[in-house]
């Protein structure tokens, strides 16, 4: 829609300096060229002693097919950015999310409006909107988790330093929680240091002053080079490379490297404090008011149409596209015990394909390891169960 809209702004308003594809010529330039056109068959009747009467009808004719052929230019490019136009109103009304009906104010008990109003400080918390949060609490007498308040003001505080290109705070926050980073496979210290040796890199002027990025390279990219064998030599290459760097290495040199640290950076910093990377009402307002609720509107309008009912109350009648970070892993619950699998008792497939969980497996299996499966009749070899993970 965004192209279609550019589309219709360079037909309405033609740049010079912005290129349309078209068929048509620009209404100012078929008017100027028809106004030359004119002026110069105006000064060369007047500087000519005397024209013949016919010269002079056939000036007006050839004036007259010019003027014709200038209002079909101009008509042509009316109706290209009437078609423009008309397909953006498509696009807009394909666009536009099926109307809610209105319904009467879902929050009135206690505890409804207690819990909105959490949610509202907490996403104002998470925003780093700290005074839009201490007026919200006032207006509304709500009382703010001053240690919500803390741990999020540490978050924000990282993010703007990464935001004017300082890693310092954020590899002091890498230090201080290694442990955690390392159990989770976190790649955020390498993101950090390549960033910093790229950037020193850059400001460098090689190949005659590139030590401070390798004595860089040197104490802080070589000790990972174990666990990041291909990108490590890749970045020592950086620098004999020179200008030519943008040509053999291009992800190196895409402002993307830096500009990625701040999502790099709150994801892990907001799963070390076991809280979501995205603040609620942004949750709230994407996944159920700009996706879930049109469809399920339009698919209750369908049903009624059909007088079909959708009697399941725990589920919903029309399947919802997630955004992609809002994918989870699955919880997988054992059919046999009813109980959801831990990493004591992870989920386990057995030869014929079914899972269940381990303990249910030891349960069911019989003398010389021999387990029936409970969904099909044939039985497997308890050894030869695999571990699943989700």
């Amino acid at each position: 829609m965004e192209s279609e809209l550019l589309r219709y702004e360079q037909l309405a308003n033609p740049n010079p300096g912005k290129a349309v594809k078209t068929k048509t010529v620009p209404i100012a330039q078929t008017l100027s060229d028809l106004a030359q056109f004119l002026r110069d068959e105006r000064d060369r009747l007047v500087n000519q002693p005397e024209v013949p009467p016919l010269a002079i009808q056939q000036t007006f004719q050839t004036a007259l097919a010019n003027i014709e052929a200038s209002k079909a230019q101009i008509d042509e490019r009316l109706k290209e950015t009437h078609a423009s136009g008309t397909k953006i109103g498509k696009l807009i009304d394909k666009k536009t999310p099926v109307l809610l009906p209105e319904h009467e104010p879902l929050f009135q008990s206690t505890d409804a409006v207690e819990a909105i109003k959490r949610t509202i400080g907490q996403h104002l918390i998470r925003t780093g909107a700290l005074q839009a949060a201490n007026v919200f609490a006032e207006e509304t007498a709500t009382e703010l988790d001053s240690a919500e308040i803390a741990k999020f003001a540490e978050l924000r505080k990282v993010v703007g330093a990464l935001r004017v290109h300082d890693v310092e705070p954020a590899l002091s926050w890498v230090e201080a929680n290694r442990g955690f980073l390392e159990a989770q496979g976190s790649d955020l210290e390498f993101l950090l240091h390549r960033s910093q040796y790229l950037r020193i890199l850059s400001e460098s002027p090689i190949p005659t002053d590139i030590a401070p990025a390798f004595e860089y390279a040197k104490q802080h990219l070589l000790p990972l080079e174990p666990r990041y064998p291909s990108e490590v030599p890749k970045l020592m290459n950086c620098l004999v490379l020179g200008d030519s760097v943008s040509r053999i290495y291009p992800d190196l040199a895409s402002p993307e490297v830096h500009n990625r640290l701040e999502g790099a950076f709150s994801r892990e910093y907001c799963a070390s404090r076991h809280v979501s990377n995205q603040a609620p009402l942004k949750v709230v307002s994407i996944i159920g008011g700009g996706i879930a609720l049109p469809r399920i509107e339009k698919g209750k309008k369908i049903m009624k149409e059909r007088k079909g009912e959708w009697s399941h109350t725990e589920e919903i009648p029309v399947e919802i596209p997630l955004p992609p970070e809002n994918h989870y892993h699955s919880v997988f619950t054992c059919p046999v015990s009813k109980e959801q699998a831990t990493v004591v008792n992870p989920p386990m497939m057995l030869q014929c394909g079914h899972v269940i969980v381990r303990e249910s497996l030891q349960k069911l299996t019989k003398v010389h390891t021999r387990v029936k499966c409970p969904y099909c009749p044939r039985e497997s070899d308890a050894r030869q169960a695999v571990r699943l993970y989700f």
